[in-house]
């Protein structure tokens, strides 16, 4: 190799400015891991063996972790008939899942829900913490439906005033933490599936009204004339996002911030909640969007025109923050699970493990595809909530508990884990290996000394997207120049 070829690599590096992926990320939700193995389940390989599920994920390629951080879940902290065990995704739950993550050498996004509970596009329930310093510092009491419909507009700007600032100080408190375990996230997501906003009924991107008892958006004939009002305000929601974008800054510059949203496909739906977002100032650096062909009824080419169109017109990159698939059309019992087939997929991709495998394969060679490299990865949801039972064969790895009785509910997604309902891998990991395997090239970079005169180059292996971005890699024998 001469010192001639070397020089030329390095002007041509120096040109090159990378957005924030160095890789493409094939990454999966981990929150669940520890909630799983505390039941007692057991993961294996694909040749039987068992193992850290973290091993076996890393070693086929899975290099992003996502880690959700719920508030303070557990009995009480729900939606009044359902809540999450106490102890899991916690703050020290999530501390531990990240730096288990970085130890096995995966990247980190890290999800906010500002939630105790599940947060999505009808439901952002104040955590209850939350709600209890605001009843301390001003006697508001924001969980009281009474209250929240005959209160003032002063005090709504006061609650308003005073979430910010809770967003802000646990945002950063969060980020300080996990800065001080050395697990400083690439990705950072503020809030889960905010299409409806967050922190209801203060910050809704839509003129709503939610229900009593479950504290979820209900609509048409599920409205009941006392429920609680909620009124569009997207100004109170850019000004909760800017406080948590404000708070990851400046713990993390480098850091991005991912806005997530569902019905990703649904090109409408992602232009109308960008637009009016940007028009009230709110700030982020991606934008992140669920999709799940069973939801959203739409198939990977579809996924894929979406985040053409949506990049180019936002000047955006994309992460595809959850998606999942079918290997088995019903759970372990025989009910129904969270996911079911949609009809451009039932002779292509059936609810079989080789089906499954085929929609793995055709998602990440889709997402590869989209023009400029605009689309970071893909998230898999959930990876490992795997079937767990009892010597009676009871079920003992539920979505969530019961109120009434602290029994658990059916695993819905445990037909849709990258192992089976047995904890053994199956063979949709092979699609993460091959993805990595078939993009994977080798990349120089050069060396200098302290007068910085070039003293060589060193060599190392990267995602194929970056030599797209301007680098160069050694296939071993000559240096070549991709651009």
């Amino acid at each position: 190799m001469n010192k001639k070829c070397i020089s030329m690599i390095a002007a041509a590096c120096i040109m090159t400015s990378t957005a924030y992926a160095s890789d493409f990320y094939r990454g999966g939700d981990i929150t669940e891991l520890n909630y799983i193995e505390s039941l007692g389940g057991k993961y294996y390989d694909a040749a039987g063996n068992e193992r850290d599920a973290l091993d076996i994920l890393s070693e086929a390629g899975m290099n992003m972790a996502r880690v959700r951080l719920t508030n303070s879940p557990g009995k009480g902290h729900g939606d009044g008939t359902y809540y999450l065990p106490a102890g899991f995704q916690d703050e020290a739950d999530c501390l531990k899942l990240a730096k288990r993550a970085k130890e096995h050498g995966m990247a980190i996004q890290f999800t906010f829900n500002y939630s105790d509970y599940w947060s999505n596009g009808m439901r952002q329930i104040i955590p209850a913490d939350w709600v209890e310093q605001i009843r301390t510092d001003t006697g508001y009491d924001i969980e009281d439906a009474d209250f929240l419909n005959s209160m003032t507009e002063e005090q709504r700007a006061d609650i308003i005033a005073r979430l910010e600032t809770i967003v802000y100080d646990y945002t950063k408190d969060i980020m300080k933490k996990l800065q001080a375990q050395g697990t400083v996230p690439e990705y950072v997501s503020l809030g889960n599936e905010i299409r409806g906003g967050m922190l209801f009924p203060f910050a809704n991107t839509y003129d709503a009204s939610m229900n009593r008892g479950r504290m979820e958006l209900v609509f048409d004939e599920d409205v009941a004339k006392d429920d609680i009002h909620c009124p569009e305000d997207w100004d109170s929601l850019a000004k909760f996002i800017n406080a948590g974008y404000r708070a990851v800054k400046e713990v993390a510059p480098e850091t991005g911030v991912i806005i997530h949203l569902d019905d990703g496909s649904k090109v409408g739906a992602f232009t109308w909640w960008l637009d009016k977002f940007d028009a009230a100032g709110g700030k982020y650096d991606i934008i992140g969007a669920s999709y799940y062909p069973s939801w959203s009824g739409n198939t990977i080419e579809t996924c894929v025109d979406f985040c053409n169109e949506i990049s180019e017109k936002y000047g955006k990159d994309i992460m595809i923050m959850e998606t999942g698939f079918n290997w088995s059309p019903t759970i372990k019992n025989g009910s129904g699970g969270q996911l079911v087939d949609i009809d451009a997929y039932k002779d292509v991709f059936p609810p079989t493990q080789e089906g499954h495998y085929g929609y793995m394969k055709a998602l990440f060679e889709g997402l590869r595809s989209v023009r400029n490299d605009r689309v970071l990865g893909a998230l898999y949801w959930d990876p490992l909530m795997i079937h767990v039972e009892n010597d009676k064969g009871e079920n003992l790895s539920g979505w969530a508990y019961r109120e009434t009785d602290d029994g658990v509910e059916p695993n819905i997604v445990e037909n849709t884990t990258l192992f089976d309902f047995d904890g053994r891998a199956i063979r949709s990991l092979d699609a993460y290996s091959e993805d990595m395997a078939a993009n994977t090239v080798k990349v120089i970079t050069p060396q200098y000394d302290k007068n910085g005169a070039l003293m060589g180059a060193e060599t190392k292996k990267t995602d194929k997207r970056n030599v797209n971005k301007g680098e160069y890699f050694w296939d071993g024998v000559s240096l070549h120049g991709l651009k």
